[in-house]
């Protein structure tokens, strides 16, 4: 797709509104007083009123760092990171001084742990004055465990770009998606209600709402193993959603989830919605995400980067699967985990070593730290 950019400032409706200021975000006490002001001022400049950032890509002629190869054509086979790094032969790009990075595939291994090389290589870029973003799909009560073991401030982006956090929950923007919208593709979608859950913003049981009639093989499975207290199934979907969820999804056996997104480009609630897919072959499992129109992990990094004063070209983003897309694409520095998806590249674009090789503390780095 072509890579170019564009901005717009238009403000977004009242259910999309920040609800407490950001000053609450909180810093690491061991830093010092000069190192905390330096991590915590762009986050307090974080303006009280949500803007919708639209873009449609971006030049990636900045992008010529490699780690181990680079990605060429989407066909193209990747080697990992197997000695020295590559110079910068081209143009320099700016300093980075903001990382926005992937949980799920990027940050967490393959056993869902965060590896001590990559909390060291983390430690050090915010030591440098480097801003931590998480930006991941998950929602943010299962993201916080994971956020908790970070050495460092940080922020989380949360639901694939509809709610924005500090570390200990107070929340800078929201992006829901509208609750007449929510029923309109659930409504539409029905065939697909074993597999459908709406989340909502709320505390305990509720937070994830399923139809009674959901099947082991969908998100119920899931949900009954990590988070039963927050699991609740009801007859119809329509009477249970009263306020806006962050967002609907349907996820299960890939062959099964594959044939709804046709039939929701073609229904009329296409032009209120934006659908995101993730996917995990080795799970046999892919996730179909419906979100607020304009709402992505791209569009969610773009409000913070405006509210924070980071120019696109400072940021570098690092990502595996298809929900990071708009994010890397947005980031002046796009980085692909060696074991992402070979379609989610573009040229220009760095590779880094798997999730399950330090692939994070590599390109961290190489590209933020210089080694």
């Amino acid at each position: 797709r072509p890579h170019s950019r564009w901005v717009t400032k238009d403000i977004v409706s009242s259910q999309q509104s920040v609800v407490l200021s950001p000053s609450s975000f909180a810093v690491a006490a061991s830093m010092s007083a000069e190192k905390r002001r330096s991590q915590t001022a762009a986050t307090e400049n974080v303006s009280s009123t949500a803007t919708r950032i639209n873009y449609n890509g971006k030049s990636a002629e900045n992008n010529c760092n490699r780690i181990g190869r680079g990605m060429g054509k989407n066909d193209e086979p990747r080697t990992k990171d197997e000695g020295q790094r590559t110079q910068d032969t081209g143009q320099r790009a700016k300093a980075v001084r903001l990382l926005a990075i992937d949980l799920d595939g990027t940050l967490l291994d393959s056993r869902s742990e965060i590896s001590p090389a990559n909390l060291q290589a983390l430690a050090e870029a915010s030591a440098r004055g480097v801003q931590v973003l998480i930006v991941t799909g998950r929602r943010f009560h299962s993201a916080r465990p994971f956020v908790a073991q970070l050495p460092c401030p940080v922020a989380v982006i949360s639901s694939n770009g509809a709610r924005i956090a500090t570390s200990s929950g107070g929340v800078l923007y929201r992006n829901f998606l509208p609750a007449a919208v929510a029923r309109q593709a659930l409504e539409i979608a029905s065939e697909y209600w074993p597999y459908a859950v709406a989340i909502f913003d709320v505390p305990g049981r509720g937070q994830v709402t399923m139809h009674e009639g959901a099947v082991i093989e969908g998100p119920l499975g899931w949900y009954l193993k990590s988070a039963p207290e927050c699991l609740a199934q009801v007859e119809e979907f329509d009477a249970a959603i009263t306020q806006d969820p962050i967002q609907v999804l349907f996820g299960g056996p890939p062959a099964r989830i594959a044939p709804l997104e046709p039939v929701l480009r073609a229904s009329a609630a296409i032009s209120s919605i934006h659908l995101t897919w993730t996917k995990y072959p080795a799970r046999n499992t892919s996730l179909l995400d419906v979100m607020n129109k304009g709402c992505s992990k791209g569009s969610a990094l773009a409000v913070w980067a405006q509210r924070t004063g980071i120019d696109p070209s400072e940021i570098m983003a690092i990502g595996d699967n298809f929900n990071d897309l708009e994010m890397l694409e947005f980031a002046g520095r796009p980085v692909l985990m060696g074991n992402s998806d070979p379609a989610l590249g573009r040229d220009g674009w760095a590779v880094t070593a798997s999730n399950d090789e330090d692939g994070v503390a590599r390109a961290v780095r190489t590209y933020v730290l210089g080694e």
